[in-house]
């Protein structure tokens, strides 16, 4: 095995992450009174790039906003991305979807600047464009048929003579790629701590360490949350815990399945001396993704294995990886191998993630469910649970398809 490096996969760029911790007081502490029991508008569980999204957002309108973390910020699913904003590159089984990822991209950049302007952090935001080449005439029309449309993706075409003057470090016997000048990435780790530096900068409580999370609710709705630190009464609670949202809705009765899918990653880094056969651009191939990062670094992946919750790293997927990769970029068989690392994305049944309000009980939303889209819809997200807990209607804003309850409503078996 190789040892993964999901603790610290990548460098984050700016300043760093250091926030004042909200110290819940227990009886121990407390022992001359009754215990204080804190209050926070809105409870946010979950310090993944979605829960610091919400945060971000609730927290630039005014809200009183908690988010506590089980361990630390960007320690999960999101510690293990790759960053990417490929809104025309991935291949989305729900229209809905695309057109989501869409201005979920748009508002990150957004956000960007405003992030910049609140704390000066970097999110390693590069806007290259991203290629997706193809080997033959037959692989690009195999493509076409499965894509089924292009509308609304704006692209190039490169033919061969093209790809070879554009990306001199691609292979030279490419038989032509598409070039979408639009897609982006970010340094996901830099991306999730800044959103959660900035909304503690405009308001909001960050809270990590915080084992046994209890949700309290009754008759009414939705009444706070236990934990090993204590309990905060809240009007609010919106659960985005990635893989653990599940058991904090069993909590409550309530069944909204995940699966894990493990996803392995490694990162490269071309000597100095090596430069001239470093990508400039993402290549999204069919078999690989290849991302120059800020950082320096340049990440392969990923691969995908349904049902596995370890975050070991295989000598075989490494070597897929690199075989893959090598294919398209051949100055990567004289990189640096720098390290490689897990993650485990949430999937639904039917995979849209679970967002919205869960109207059996008041007060009680979810946002997770995200799978492999989690740092590209992250924004949108934030800004979708903030509408709702402004009491605007998921018709009103468009997303009554990702409702929480909609398994429901269709018959399928929880």
């Amino acid at each position: 095995m190789v040892q993964s490096g999901l603790s610290q996969p990548e460098k984050v760029i700016g300043s760093s992450y250091n926030h004042a911790k909200f110290k819940l007081l227990t009886p121990s502490e407390n022992s001359t009174k009754t215990p204080e029991i804190c209050h926070a508008e809105t409870i946010i569980v979950g310090g993944g790039v979605i829960g610091c999204a919400i945060a971000f957002e609730l927290a630039s309108r005014g809200q009183e906003v908690l988010l506590v973390e089980q361990s630390e910020i960007a320690s999960g699913a999101s510690c293990a991305a790759a960053g990417m904003l490929a809104a025309e590159s991935e291949d989305f089984a729900h229209p809905f979807m695309a057109k989501a990822a869409h201005e979920s991209r748009e508002l990150l950049h957004k956000h960007k600047e405003q992030i910049s302007a609140i704390t000066g952090m970097d999110i390693g935001l590069r806007r290259s464009g991203f290629i997706t080449p193809f080997r033959s005439y037959s692989d690009l029309s195999k493509y076409k048929d499965r894509r089924n449309t292009t509308s609304g993706v704006q692209q190039l075409w490169w033919d061969r003579s093209t790809v070879q003057r554009e990306a001199l470090w691609l292979n030279r016997d490419t038989y032509g790629a598409y070039y979408r000048s639009l897609e982006s990435e970010v340094l996901p780790v830099s991306l999730t701590r800044a959103y959660a530096r900035s909304a503690e900068m405009m308001g909001a409580r960050i809270l990590e360490g915080v084992q046994n999370v209890r949700l309290v609710v009754d008759n009414h709705g939705v009444r706070g949350i236990k934990t090993a630190k204590g309990e905060v009464c809240c009007k609010h609670i919106i659960i985005a815990a990635g893989l653990q949202g599940e058991q904090l809705m069993h909590q409550v009765g309530v069944a909204l399945p995940s699966s894990p899918v493990k996803g392995e990653i490694m990162a490269v880094r071309f000597p100095i001396d090596q430069a001239g056969g470093r990508p400039d651009r993402t290549v999204y191939a069919e078999d690989v993704y290849i991302v120059p990062k800020a950082n320096g670094e340049v990440w392969i992946g990923a691969t995908s294995l349904p049902g596995r919750k370890d975050h070991s790293v295989s000598a075989n997927s490494v070597q897929r990886l690199l075989g893959a990769a090598s294919y398209w970029i051949p100055g990567i068989k004289e990189a640096d191998f720098v390290r490689a690392w897990a993650g485990i994305r949430p999937s639904t049944p039917d995979g849209l993630p679970y967002i919205g309000k869960y109207e059996q009980i008041p007060g009680l939303y979810t946002a997770y469910g995200h799978f492999r889209n989690g740092i590209l819809l992250s924004a949108i997200t934030g800004r979708w649970i903030a509408d709702l807990l402004e009491g605007k209607r998921a018709e009103e804003i468009g997303i009554e398809a990702l409702s929480p309850e909609r398994l429901n409503r269709k018959g399928v078996m929880l």
